[in-house]
Order: C-alpha cells, then sequence, then structure tokens
C-alpha cells in the first residue's frame, strides 16, 4: 500500500475515533497503561475527588436570567468541524481560521450513564471576541457563532475562541475540550463504513437525481458530502435544514460504526497518536482509551437542537446579508435541562 493511501486511510480511522466520541465518553483521569485508575474510580476516595474537583472549576452557569448549578459532574466537549475559507495551514500573519460549519457539544453523564449532544446553529448571533494575532482581543461583536474559529493567531487560537464563544453563549458553561476537523473529511466516514443508508427528508434532485425527497437509498461518498454541506443549493438555504440533514447522517453512521468498531480500541489510539497533525484537539489520549473500552454502557439521549428565530441581517458588515439566527431562551433552558443535572438556586 503506498504511503499516501496508508495516510489517508489513517485520516478515515481517526475521524472514526472522534465520531465515536459522540456516541459516550467514559472519564477516567491519569489512566497509566494497566488500567489502574480505572479500578479505583470506583473507591468512594476517587468519587470525593472527582466531585471536589469539579466543585473547584465549576461556578454558576446563568440561562433565561436564572443562575445554575450541577448535581453532579458532567464532562462536555465541542466538536467543531470547519470549512475551507481561512488559512488554517500557514503560520504567523499567514495564518487565518476558517468558519465552523458544524458545532456540538457532547455532553456525558457518568453517574447517569448517559450522553447527549447539543447541535449548535452556526448561524446563531452571539458576543464573539476579535482576537488579535498576539492573542489579545480589543474587541469583541455580536455576530454569527461560525466567525469565532476566524479569528486567533494559529489553530489552538481559533479553537480556544471558539471554545470561549460558546461557553459564554450557554451562560458560562465549561467546556472540558475540543476536537476541530476538517469538513471535507467527512465523505470519508461514509466511504469507510461501505456507504451509510438515510432517509431522505428533503428533495435535493437539484444536486443528484437519485436523492428524492422521501427515497431510502445507501449514499455513495459524494451524496455523503451533499447531504451534509449543501446550503446554498438547496430551495431553503437556512443552516437549520442543514443541521437537520446532517443529523439523519450521523445518527444512521453511529449505528453503523459502533458495531464496527467495538473493542477496537488499541488499534485507535495508534492511529489518534500518529495522526495528531490531521486535526486540531487537546483531548488526552488515555481519555480516548477508556471512552472506547466502555462506550457501549452508556443511554444515547439524542442529538438536541435549541429553537430559535431565522432571519436576513447584516451583521457581519461585510456589505452582505447572511442569515443569521436567535436562540430562544426558553428552548435554551429546556435544551440544557435535557442533557445537564441542572439545580436552580434559590434567589437567584
Amino acid at each position: 500500500m503506498s504511503e499516501k493511501k496508508k495516510t489517508m486511510r489513517a485520516v478515515i480511522e481517526i475521524i472514526i475515533a472522534v465520531l465515536v466520541i459522540i456516541a459516550v465518553y467514559f472519564i477516567i483521569r491519569g489512566m497509566d497503561r494497566h488500567d489502574v485508575r480505572i479500578q479505583q474510580a470506583a473507591t468512594e476516595n476517587e468519587t470525593q475527588r472527582v466531585w471536589k474537583e469539579f466543585q473547584e472549576k465549576t461556578v454558576s452557569i446563568k440561562l433565561h436570567k436564572k443562575t445554575w448549578k450541577f448535581a453532579h459532574p458532567v464532562q462536555t466537549y465541542l466538536f467543531i468541524g470547519t470549512d475551507k475559507s481561512g488559512n488554517e495551514d500557514a503560520e504567523g500573519e499567514e495564518y487565518h481560521g476558517s468558519m465552523a460549519d458544524a458545532l456540538m457539544l457532547v455532553v456525558v453523564d457518568e453517574e447517569e450513564k448517559a450522553y447527549g449532544i447539543l447541535q449548535l446553529n452556526r448561524d446563531t448571533i452571539t458576543e464573539v471576541p476579535m482576537l488579535l494575532q498576539d492573542g489579545s482581543a480589543n474587541a469583541s461583536a455580536q455576530m454569527q457563532l461560525c466567525t469565532a474559529h476566524w479569528y486567533g493567531k494559529d489553530k489552538a487560537a481559533s479553537c480556544d475562541n471558539t471554545v470561549e464563544t460558546v461557553s459564554k453563549m450557554l451562560g458560562g458553561l465549561p467546556i472540558d475540550g475540543y476536537y476541530a476537523l476538517k469538513m471535507d473529511a467527512m465523505p470519508l466516514l461514509n466511504h469507510e463504513v461501505g456507504g451509510v443508508t438515510v432517509t431522505l427528508e428533503d428533495d435535493m434532485t437539484k444536486l443528484d437525481p437519485a436523492m428524492q425527497k422521501g427515497t431510502t437509498l445507501t449514499l455513495t461518498d459524494r451524496q455523503a458530502e451533499l447531504l451534509m454541506q449543501s446550503r446554498y443549493a438547496m430551495d431553503d438555504d437556512r443552516n437549520t435544514q442543514r443541521m437537520r440533514r446532517q443529523q439523519i447522517f450521523l445518527n444512521a453512521f453511529m449505528k453503523k460504526i459502533k458495531k464496527q468498531n467495538a473493542g477496537d480500541v488499541n488499534a485507535t489510539v495508534k492511529l489518534y497518536d500518529r495522526l495528531r497533525p490531521y486535526a486540531t484537539t487537546d483531548i488526552k489520549m488515555n481519555d480516548l482509551t477508556a471512552l472506547l473500552k466502555d462506550m457501549q454502557g452508556y443511554t444515547d439521549k439524542g442529538i438536541i437542537t435549541i429553537d430559535g428565530t431565522s432571519k436576513i441581517g447584516e451583521k457581519l458588515h461585510d456589505g452582505k446579508k447572511h442569515w443569521e439566527f436567535y436562540m430562544d431562551e426558553d428552548s435554551l433552558e429546556t435544551s440544557m435541562k435535557q442533557l445537564y443535572p441542572l439545580v436552580q438556586e434559590k434567589g437567584k
């Protein structure tokens, strides 16, 4: 096999490992090669340590003018899918982040042994720090959430800025890590599993005659790309429609990939370590190892979205009109309470 094919194969497998993270996460800190820490996590002392650590790092979050605390520890990871609008391979002043096409919070509740995904609308209007090359932010502006990754001196800074923006948008929510990946790589997922089977909810025959509304078909790699990324070629180009199509693909993909990759921990870890240059992440390899080992034991809460209103506007101030999404505060609170063990503080 040529080096190019080996690299492509490796890219496919690491992306699969990342999407498995969307399926479930089992937090075990400091796990050594003999899994001693896994055994300790069940002890009373370890439970107390985790809870103390959680309390120290967690602040109250504010939603809908109410202040909330967490009833027990919960882990949150941000998945970022970027387009190709930037110049992410450059360094120094030539670097420019891309727009974040997909933003998903993977929420894992160890106590309830459950996980869920909060899918965020990239067009959500929120306060975005406008970072300079030195990493400082001399200003911020109300604009689309996807622009947060546009700012920063390098890939990590762009991701950090996106994490900070999402955190503030959700009332100061603690986020434990991120994984950023180019959206162009998504069709490779479809190829790896031999094609994902979906039932189309939109008429996409303008893009492919076979993609008729209501049709159930096993996607080609090109069709998977169209389903996941198409927006402006559709009659309704709102991002809310594309988000729904992404949900359809991811739900079908996760069911298929969980069957194929259950127990394949060692191979994934090796690929994860070898392929660090292809993604930007601060998620530790031992966390991924623990995740894959214990993924089968959690309840799936599904993919949750926040309701709101979409309209055309000029928040970007680039002389063009773009879609803007405004979250409904009641829906935001409801969605967060579906995923997090929130307890309202008395009198707040």
